[in-house]
This record gives C-alpha cells, sequence and structure tokens, in this order.
C-alpha cells in the first residue's frame, strides 16, 4: 500500500492543505496550474504556494511566468517559489531566474521587493550581492531589513555595518544579528560605539548577543557594564556573551 503525502502551506490567518498519493501528485499539480487562470487574485496567489511546497524544478516556468501577474502577492508568491527553488544546479536555469528577480526586487510593490531580496540571499552571484546592496536602502524598512538578512547569507560585512545605522531600530537589529551569526571581528568597534547612541532596547541586546558571538575580548568591559543594566534581558544576554568570551580565551 502506498502511503499519502500532506503539503500543508499557511496562507494568512488559514492554510492549504494537499494530500495524496505520490502517484496523483502530477494531477495534484495540474489542477493548481489550472488554479493560476482563475480570476482571484487570492486563488492564484494560494495555488502559486501549495505548488512551491512541491520544491520541483520542472515547475520554474510555471513560477516565472506567474512572476509577470497584474496583483503583487500573486508576484511575490511566485517570487518565493522560486526562491525556494535555489540553489540551483543548472547553471541555464539560473541564468533565467536571476535577470527576473533582479527585476523583481525593484517592483512598484514593496512586498515584493521584499521576498525578491529573501530570494537574492539564496542566490551567490555577484549580481544579487550588488541588487542587495541597493535593497538595503530602500525606502521601506521590511525590504531593508530583508536586504540585510540576505546580505548576511552573501557575507557582506560592510553593507551590513552601514545598516547599523539606519533610522529604523528593526534594521539596526537584523543588521546586528546577521554581523554576530557571521563573526565579524571587524564589526566589534562599530557595534560598541552604536551602543553608546543606542536607544532601543530590542538593539542593544541584539548588539550585546552579537558581542558574545563575535568573542573578541576588547568587548568584555562594555559587556560587563551592560551586565549591569536594569535592563534584566539586557543583563542576561550581556553575562552570557562574557561567558562566550571567556571560554574561547581558555
Amino acid at each position: 500500500m502506498h502511503g499519502l503525502a500532506v503539503i500543508v502551506v499557511l496562507v494568512g490567518g488559514g492554510s492549504f492543505q494537499a494530500t495524496a498519493a505520490p502517484e496523483d501528485w502530477t494531477e495534484a499539480k495540474r489542477a493548481l496550474i489550472e488554479q493560476l487562470r482563475a480570476p482571484e487574485a487570492t486563488r492564484r496567489r494560494d495555488a502559486l504556494l501549495a505548488l512551491s511546497a512541491f520544491s520541483d524544478p520542472t515547475l520554474l516556468p510555471v513560477f516565472q511566468a506567474a512572476a509577470q501577474d497584474s496583483e503583487a502577492s500573486v508576484r511575490a508568491a511566485a517570487i518565493m517559489a522560486l526562491g525556494r527553488l535555489m540553489p540551483m544546479e543548472k547553471s541555464a536555469e539560473l541564468e533565467d531566474v536571476i535577470p527576473l528577480l533582479l527585476r523583481a526586487v525593484m517592483d512598484s510593490h514593496p512586498l515584493v521587493r521584499r521576498t525578491a531580496a529573501w530570494a537574492l540571499g539564496r542566490v551567490h552571484d555577484p549580481r544579487a550581492t550588488n541588487a542587495l546592496r541597493e535593497a538595503a536602502r530602500d525606502s521601506e524598512a521590511a525590504v531593508r531589513a530583508a536586504a540585510v538578512e540576505a546580505l548576511g547569507e552573501h557575507r557582506e560585512e560592510a553593507a551590513l555595518l552601514e545598516r547599523l545605522q539606519d533610522k529604523d531600530a528593526f534594521v539596526r537589529r537584523q543588521a546586528a544579528r546577521a554581523l554576530g551569526q557571521l563573526r565579524a571581528r571587524a564589526a566589534t568597534a562599530p557595534l560598541i560605539a552604536r551602543l553608546g547612541r543606542e536607544k532601543d532596547p530590542e538593539v542593544k541586546r541584539a548588539i550585546a548577543w552579537a558581542l558574545g558571538e563575535i568573542g573578541d575580548p576588547q568587548a568584555a568591559e562594555t559587556l560587563r557594564t551592560l551586565s549591569r543594566s536594569p535592563d534584566p534581558y539586557l543583563s542576561a544576554m550581556a553575562h552570557e556573551a562574557l561567558r562566550k568570551i571567556r571560554a574561547r580565551e581558555r
């Protein structure tokens, strides 16, 4: 007896669920592709999200076509589906997708730009890196935050350091976390300097965490000061960061 495969895709507050035996997947995909012709944008979007769950490279042309849809939510779903296919093994396929993503990251709608930034984070190509540097200066904070996370995937320390000065606290927090994940030693001094001007408690905590991940002993004095903070979360984060630095010194 063949087992059943269940694919669940969350859509807003609800979900799409496809239940089928593996041999029935072709029919399920065909039905979803047909749904892409629906006049309702929500139905087209949901079909794309469900199709993306198959992680099937043969659906690449379907996603590429849907990325030209007139509705932003549908374009974003198509871009997300393309991103889930990354990294692509065939260079010819990647060459078809990169120009599409580069256009999408300049789309008129921020949802599409944000999704494209996420997808470009999964494309290790100089063109993607350059586009992400530009996206990190987007007028919308959500797009900048997505670009910052993607730049972390590209190990772009200089661009991340620039975003430590972003006017939006969430973007600054993402930049600090990305630098910590990279264990970017050169970021120690800029992170400490940012602490001296930072007002947002979440960003301060992210910086303390990042300093612990980087493990530079030069941050110890700053972290000892933070460990006495009246903010219990910041204090705990600083204590943990100090523990990590001491552990690396042994």
